[in-house]
């Protein structure tokens, strides 16, 4: 019986003893995203190609950009099937973002921050993230209000597989201190990005650069808050400005992207509007009669370089007309040919010059010195300790916004003479300052929708009268917010049932947080 029982305890040693041996080894999920696995420069690519562009023919911006944000704040118009135009509502298209920022951005980015966020070899590259994921989220949020965000892109790493809903305050406060912490330990002495960083890689500075996009997207989410934390605004605006914004535009943010590149490396934000879709050669879209009116009634230098009469190619300002907001080609009371300066036929209308904007080797910006002015110019009429004047912010501004558009094309230069002189024409008046400054913007904003529409949001400017298409989803009102996929109430159904019963509704005049006005 002894012998028995040592020969059984000897197999067992035995046996564990080979198991133990590999133990680890087969205890490793395989399956699991492994830090070796990671190209950093290739996750900070892909995350800053995908926010520009959507690789799926442009899945995302061309629904909320282009047939949602650029239709509802008037810069462009639709006579047939753009739900924008009319406030019509479309689940699938006002979900977009929603669906493919967190598996094409919002993954990319946070694979990269747990991958360098302990390898000093990387720690610029870790900061350089931080900021990126706040550029992400800034978007997402202000499109949806609550989002996942705290817990989002956690499912390999932290097996997160139902991130909850953050609070918009909670996330904007967040953003705010991820840029001023990442601005604070970039190191001009550290590591460089390189080719991977499609920003500012080539830069001659690039941890610079940096440095001045956190402090520039600073100042950005700060004004957001000027109507639901005015105090907080303050701070953070003056923080920016000490931290160090933009000062040229030699500063701006974008990516130059190359239609020679395949799919993933063309601009599919804007330019797909002439490329892939040629929607402003086939009569689908066109520039609203609002932003058009703007620029003819202020004898702006950039008509001319904006417009083009679709059927012709006519380029001369004095020629465009805008196609009104909310019309359609059905032959009824809101037929476009109930236009009082319908020009006989739609592709009379203008559209946007391709040859300028719209080249499939364009840029797509983020955020751009004109904007970083304007809202300056915003900030001292609110008294807050920036530096220089509103006029003064808000001339360097104009200036800014007409001189960086040979950025887009080296054609697209507006003389400096013509800038001088369309100051001295419509002279920047105190007591209009929010309303000069808010339309301004609206124009330097062009083709990033998304920010037109939330700047239009928090200020009010300009001031857009509402079209009343029948069988509309808002009565006439101007959308506040996108909607919700449906699928997140059964994939995460605990999340996001709270953060519905916190918002109150899942609807298009639900507004976020910060939308106080």
């Amino acid at each position: 019986m002894k012998n028995l029982l040592y020969i059984v305890l000897t197999t067992v040693a035995v046996a564990f003893t080979g198991c133990t041996s590999d133990f680890e080894d087969i205890n490793t999920d395989k399956n699991k995203v492994a830090k070796e696995s990671y190209v950093p420069g290739y996750h900070l690519s892909r995350a800053q190609l995908e926010y520009t562009g959507n690789s799926d023919f442009s899945y995302d911006t061309w629904r909320i950009n282009i047939i949602y944000s650029s239709m509802m704040t008037q810069q462009l118009a639709n006579a047939s099937w753009y739900a924008g135009d009319k406030y019509m509502q479309n689940d699938g298209w006002a979900n977009a973002s929603f669906d493919v920022a967190y598996n094409d951005q919002v993954k990319y980015i946070v694979d990269l921050l747990k991958i360098t966020e302990t390898d000093p070899l990387y720690a610029n590259l870790h900061q350089i993230a931080r900021i990126m994921k706040v550029i992400i989220f800034h978007r997402l949020t202000d499109l949806y209000g609550e989002i996942p965000y705290s817990e989002a892109g956690l499912a390999y790493h932290e097996g997160i597989y139902a991130p909850k809903y953050d609070t918009q305050e909670f996330i904007y406060m967040d953003m705010l201190k991820e840029l001023k912490e990442a601005a604070e330990a970039l190191n001009a002495n550290g590591d460089l990005p390189g080719s991977g960083d499609l920003i500012y890689g080539s830069a001659a500075d690039p941890i610079g650069q940096w440095k001045k996009l956190a402090y520039s997207m600073m100042l950005r989410l700060s004004m957001r808050l000027t109507e639901v934390a005015p105090t907080v605004a303050k701070q953070w605006a003056e923080t920016a400005v000490n931290g160090g914004v933009f000062t040229s535009n030699a500063d701006n943010a974008f990516i130059m992207h190359d239609a020679a590149g395949g799919r993933t490396t063309v601009n599919r934000n804007s330019n797909i509007l002439a490329g892939e879709w040629n929607a402003t050669n086939t009569g689908e879209v066109f520039l609203s009669k609002t932003f058009v009116d703007f620029l003819s009634d202020t004898n702006d230098p950039r008509l001319g370089l904006f417009a083009r009469i679709q059927s012709t190619g006519d380029t001369d300002p004095a020629n465009q007309i805008g196609l009104p907001n909310g019309l359609d080609q059905n032959g009824g009371a809101f037929d476009v040919s109930t236009d009082p300066d319908f020009p006989g036929d739609i592709t009379n209308y203008s559209t946007i010059r391709d040859d300028v904007f719209l080249s499939l080797s364009g840029p797509t910006f983020v955020i751009n010195y004109a904007q970083v002015e304007l809202l300056l110019a915003e900030a001292a009429l609110r008294n807050y300790n920036v530096g220089g004047t509103a006029e003064s912010h808000y001339t360097a501004g104009v200036t800014a916004a007409m001189q960086f558009l040979t950025q887009y094309n080296s054609t697209a230069e507006v003389p400096a003479d013509e800038i001088t002189t369309y100051l001295a024409a419509n002279p920047f008046v105190v007591a209009d300052g929010m309303e000069m400054i808010g339309a301004q913007y609206w124009v330097a904003s062009f083709l990033d929708w998304y920010e037109v529409w939330s700047n239009w949001r928090r200020t009010g400017y300009p001031e857009l009268v509402p079209v009343d298409y029948p069988g509309n989803a808002t009565g006439g009102v101007i959308p506040r917010r996108m909607i919700y996929p449906s699928h997140e109430a059964s994939n995460n159904s605990v999340n996001y049932a709270e953060a519905i019963s916190r918002q109150g509704t899942n609807t298009f005049l639900t507004k976020v947080w910060w939308d106080a006005r």
